[in-house]
């Protein structure tokens, strides 16, 4: 009976776990994604060029690149709770330490070391959804909801920082930055509950051995080329969306930042919508509803290049509500499938390797993509080859799945033939 108890109870905790979770993830995006209008505050007061503004939101997406491998195999070793909830501590810290910091070159530095610990946040929540929900009870949703707090957290920086900034000056953005980051952390540690499964964990290995078992893992690589694919889109989308726009159909800027808000707003719902999918309508399967989101991904990515000008502009709106579904909605499928095709042992690493190099794309796309807009003179052959990159992987991962149940149909084959 007290078994029983215990498992109803761990099973209720588990949905206390994701409240914990989000919140946690929501507070440190706040960090994160406001760094964007800092940055934008931090022009306004020292006269920065457009060069040096953007150095500031690099300097944030480049530290989780050099943390988040060392904090997932933190994580595999010693749970979350720790990892995580001292990692947002430390990044509203790092942010107190910007308070008085003026001087350019010394505020990048500062900036680096915020997003190393913000390479905390992400692997940890996706490590906690994974080891609280098992694969066939809402896990996708789980996950899904999670991830909301990305764009949550984005929102509430972006609508109260300027309040601060224009009523109180830059060091109280700084200092709201701050205080939500440590509240954040302080009720992951208070909250959150490791699930018991790191005594069981074998850790004999070494760091390297792990990465190079994760290597061998030749079922990830599709997943990993995914990532990146989809996660340059989701960059280009942020930082092009609005200039494509205004300079394909000649809108306003005011109504091209209202499309991609509604892209936003699409991909919040296809966080959660399409991992509610994937547990419901294809039993936990996370590859096919990715394969086909990749698809129609690409099909809505060909409409906006080469039909969009023949739509209204109501046309335009509900284009960018589907571009956000899949485009940035596609994220908790790929969390959830990297997850279940790792090694259990290996889990927070796992993700984190894949992350880090979903890290680089991030750093990397927009100006890239920019860099091509600019060589061709328009946007037409810079979004094929995007397309191209998009497609690529979802063929190689429908290529993989197929070869992957051939040989798991063969196995019984040739063992009862021995």
């Amino acid at each position: 009976m007290s078994q029983i108890q215990a498992n109803y109870g761990r099973e209720n905790y588990r949905w206390v776990i994701l409240i914990i979770a989000t919140f946690s993830q929501t507070c440190a995006t706040f960090v994160n994604y406001g760094i964007g209008p800092l940055a934008t505050f931090s022009q306004e007061v020292y006269n920065l060029s457009q060069f040096q503004t953007g150095l500031i939101v690099s300097a944030v997406n480049v530290g989780p690149i050099f943390s988040m491998l060392i904090f997932g195999n933190l994580m595999d070793k010693y749970g979350e709770r720790w990892v995580v909830g001292l990692g947002s501590i430390l990044l509203g810290l790092n942010m107190l330490i910007a308070l008085p910091i003026n001087e350019y070159v010394y505020l990048l530095i500062v900036l680096i070391f915020v997003g190393v610990w913000y390479g905390t946040a992400q692997p940890g929540g996706s490590s906690a959804i994974i080891n609280w929900f098992p694969k066939n009870k809402n896990r996708g949703l789980a996950m899904g909801i999670r991830q909301t707090g990305i764009p949550l957290g984005g929102a509430l920086a972006s609508t109260t920082l300027p309040f601060f900034f224009y009523n109180y000056g830059l060091s109280s953005a700084k200092l709201a930055q701050a205080i939500v980051a440590i509240l954040g952390g302080v009720i992951f540690l208070i909250f959150y509950k490791d699930h018991g499964m790191n005594a069981q964990r074998q850790q004999n290995y070494r760091f390297m051995e792990k990465i190079n078992k994760i290597k061998k893992n030749s079922s990830l690589y599709p997943v990993f080329f995914i990532g990146m694919s989809m996660i340059s889109l989701q960059l280009i989308i942020l930082a092009h969306l609005m200039s494509y726009l205004s300079s394909t159909l000649h809108i306003s800027l005011s109504i091209s930042g209202a499309l991609l808000s509604v892209v936003l707003i699409g991909g919040a719902v296809g966080r959660i919508l399409l991992a509610w999918i994937s547990d419901n309508l294809f039993n936990g399967d996370r590859s096919k509803p990715l394969q086909i989101t990749i698809l129609l991904t690409v099909i809505t990515l060909i409409v906006l290049v080469y039909l969009m000008s023949y739509l209204p502009l109501w046309g335009v709106y509900i284009l960018c509500f589907v571009l956000g579904f899949l485009g940035v909605g596609w994220y908790s499928l790929f969390i959830v499938l990297m997850s279940e095709k790792a090694d259990k042992e290996f889990i927070g690493l796992t993700v984190s390797f894949g992350l880090t190099l979903n890290q680089i794309f991030i750093v990397l796309a927009p100006s890239l993509f920019g860099l091509l807009v600019d060589y061709f003179n328009g946007y037409k052959l810079p979004f094929f080859l995007l397309i191209l990159f998009i497609l690529i992987g979802g063929v190689w991962l429908n290529f993989t799945e197929r070869n992957n149940k051939h040989q798991a149909q063969n196995k019984p084959e040739s063992a009862s033939l021995q």
